[in-house]
Parts: structure tokens; C-alpha cells; sequence
């Protein structure tokens, strides 16, 4: 191996090691917002949107951190949606107003994307956010 050979193989594994660790970073601050967004309290809708919203526009280049990311902003997208849901309907009964007659249906939309979420969206979630832990350990 000459000189040139040697050090063109070299300059190509720092490269390779450099965009792996990019990949890396990336990652683990994908993971560090699903944690943050799974640890928010859950009275704080508000504050959990924001999050789901950070979450969402994080980078996600590998197909693991990619499954992770939707299947994560899919799983608190409904519940978090379900939830304001039923608080709409809560503030609908306290009012002072007449009751909409929408309010029965309203209700079972927010019950069902509660329930699609703890159901189906939130386990996929979890399996993709472990799957990536794993994978960056």
C-alpha cells in the first residue's frame, strides 16, 4: 500500500466515522424528545403540544430513528387530541348555554382516538423508541 493509498483509506474511515456519529447525535436528541414528551405532566396539554411539536420536526435519517419519530408523534398526536377532546366536552356541560347536539358524538371521537392511542399507536411507539435505544447503546 502506497503513502497516498494509505492515507486516501484513512481520510475515508474518519468520514465514515464522522457521519456515523452525526447519525448518533441525531438519535439520541430524537430519543431525549420522546422522553421529554412521554415525562411532561399530562394536565399540561399545552406544554406536552409544544413538545410533540419539537419532536416533530426533529431529524430523522435512519429508518429506525424514523419509526420512532412518527409512530411516537402518531401515538401523542391522538392522545393528545383525544384528550383536549374530552375537556372540550367537559367545558360544554359546565357552560351556561344550551348543550350542542354534536356533544354525544364528540365525545365518542375523543374516547376513540384516546383509545387507538393506548391500544395501537403508544405499544408501537414504545417498541420503536426501545429498538432505537438499543441500537445506540
Amino acid at each position: 500500500m502506497t503513502f497516498r493509498t494509505t492515507l486516501l483509506f484513512a481520510l475515508g474511515l474518519v468520514s465514515a466515522l464522522g457521519c456515523a456519529s452525526a447519525e448518533a447525535e441525531e438519535e439520541r436528541a430524537l430519543l431525549a424528545a420522546i422522553e421529554a414528551l412521554r415525562d411532561a405532566p399530562a394536565e399540561d396539554l399545552g406544554g406536552r403540544k409544544n413538545l410533540l411539536s419539537v419532536l416533530e420536526k426533529k431529524p430523522a435519517r435512519s429508518p429506525e430513528a424514523l419509526r420512532a419519530r412518527d409512530g411516537c408523534v402518531e401515538a401523542y398526536r391522538l392522545l393528545l387530541e383525544g384528550k383536549e377532546g374530552t375537556e372540550g366536552v367537559k367545558r360544554a356541560l359546565g357552560g351556561p348555554g344550551p348543550v350542542p347536539t354534536t356533544l354525544l358524538a364528540d365525545l365518542a371521537a375523543a374516547e376513540e382516538k384516546i383509545k387507538k392511542s393506548s391500544e395501537e399507536a403508544m405499544p408501537a411507539c414504545e417498541k420503536a423508541a426501545a429498538e432505537l435505544r438499543l441500537r445506540r447503546r
